[in-house]
C-alpha cells in the first residue's frame, strides 16, 4: 500500500514538475516571480502545511512518538554530519562547501511535507514536521558553518524565528488546547496547506528549467547523488532495524533520510562564494534521480 501511494505521489509529483518547467521556459513566470513564488512557499505555505498538521485531537500516548522521532532525527543528523566531514577532503574548496551542507542538509523541510503527507496522512505530517525540528537546528548552524566557518553570530535567532519553527511552537500549544475551533479556520488552513504540494512541485520544475546541465555532472556529484539518496537513507535504515521503533516512524525516518539536495545550497554558495554552478548541478542531478529512488525505499519499507 505504501508503495502504490508513493508511485501515485511521484507520478503527481511530476505532473506538477512538468506543469511548472513549462510556465519557466515559456516566461509565464519570470526569474523575480519565481523568487517571489519561493518565498510565498516557504514563509507561508509550508508553515500553514506544518500548522495543519497539528489540528488533531491529541491522544493520550501521542508524546512517546513524539520524543522518538525526535531522537531519530538527532540519529540522522549524526550520520549525516559525520558523512558530510568525513568524505570530499580531496575536493576543491569552491565544491567542497556545498558538498558538504548538501549532504548535512536534504529538502526534507521543501520536497519531504508533500511526500510523507500522502504516505502517512496527517497524522504521517505531524510527525515529519517535529522530524524537520533537529534538522532546522543543524541547517542553520552546522550547515551554514559549511560556508561560514567559524562564525556563529545570529544562528541561534535564525533557528528560533524561522517560520516552519514557529508554526511547530503554534501548532503543539493549539493541539493541547481545549478549544474547538470556527469551521471556517481549520477550512482556511487546510486550503493554504492543500496549495503547498503543488506550488513547491511546481517550483522545482521552474527551477530545473533555469538550469544547464551540460558539463555539470562529475564523478563527484554522482558519488554525492549516491551518498545523499542511497548511502544515509540505507545507514539509517539498518540501524533503525534494531531498535524498537514503529514502523511508520522508522518509514518516515527513512524517507526524509533519503531527500535530495535543498534549494538553499545554490543560494548559500552564490552568497558565501561557493560553487554556485556545481550546487545547481547537485541539486538538477539528486532531484531527478530521487524520482527514482524515493518509490524504491517504499518498496523496500514494504
Amino acid at each position: 500500500m505504501v508503495f502504490e501511494n508513493m508511485l501515485t505521489m511521484q507520478g503527481m509529483m511530476f505532473f506538477f514538475v512538468i506543469v511548472g518547467f513549462i510556465v519557466r521556459k515559456r516566461g509565464i513566470v519570470g526569474t523575480t516571480g519565481r523568487l517571489n513564488m519561493v518565498d510565498l512557499c516557504l514563509y507561508v505555505l509550508l508553515p500553514f502545511n506544518i500548522f495543519h498538521a497539528f489540528l488533531v485531537q491529541p491522544h493520550h500516548d501521542v508524546w512517546k512518538p513524539v520524543v522518538m522521532t525526535v531522537l531519530l532525527s538527532v540519529l540522522y543528523n549524526m550520520i549525516s554530519v559525520a558523512s558530510a566531514f568525513l568524505l570530499y577532503k580531496k575536493t576543491d574548496e569552491e565544491k567542497r562547501k556545498p558538498l558538504r551542507y548538501g549532504t548535512i542538509v536534504s529538502n526534507g523541510g521543501f520536497l519531504g511535507n508533500p511526500v510523507i503527507e500522502s504516505i502517512y496522512g496527517t497524522s504521517g505530517l505531524l510527525y515529519a514536521s517535529v522530524f524537520m525540528l533537529p534538522v532546522r537546528v543543524v541547517m542553520w548552524s552546522v550547515g551554514v558553518s559549511c560556508f561560514l566557518p567559524g562564525q556563529k553570530k545570529n544562528v541561534l535567532k535564525k533557528v528560533v524565528t524561522h517560520p516552519c519553527i514557529v508554526s511547530i511552537y503554534l501548532g503543539l500549544i493549539v493541539m493541547f488546547l481545549p478549544v474547538s475551533w470556527p469551521d471556517f479556520f481549520t477550512r482556511a488552513v487546510e486550503g493554504l496547506s492543500s496549495a503547498n504540494t503543488p506550488m513547491s512541485m511546481m517550483l522545482i520544475g521552474m527551477m530545473l528549467a533555469e538550469m544547464d546541465p551540460r558539463g555539470l555532472i562529475d564523478r563527484t556529484m554522482v558519488f554525492y547523488a549516491a551518498v545523499r539518496l542511497v548511502l544515509i537513507p540505507a545507514v539509517v535504515f539498518a540501524l533503525t532495524a534494531f531498535l524498537p521503533v514503529d514502523p511508520v516512524l522508522r518509514g518516515i525516518t527513512v524517507i526524509m533520510a533519503g531527500m535530495p539536495a535543498p534549494v538553499t545550497t545554490a543560494l548559500l554558495s552564490s552568497k558565501y562564494h561557493g560553487d554556485e554552478r556545481y550546487a545547481t548541478g547537485m541539486i538538477f542531478l539528486s532531484t531527478l534521480l530521487s524520482l527514482l529512488t524515493l518509490p524504491l525505499w517504499c518498496l523496500v519499507l514494504g
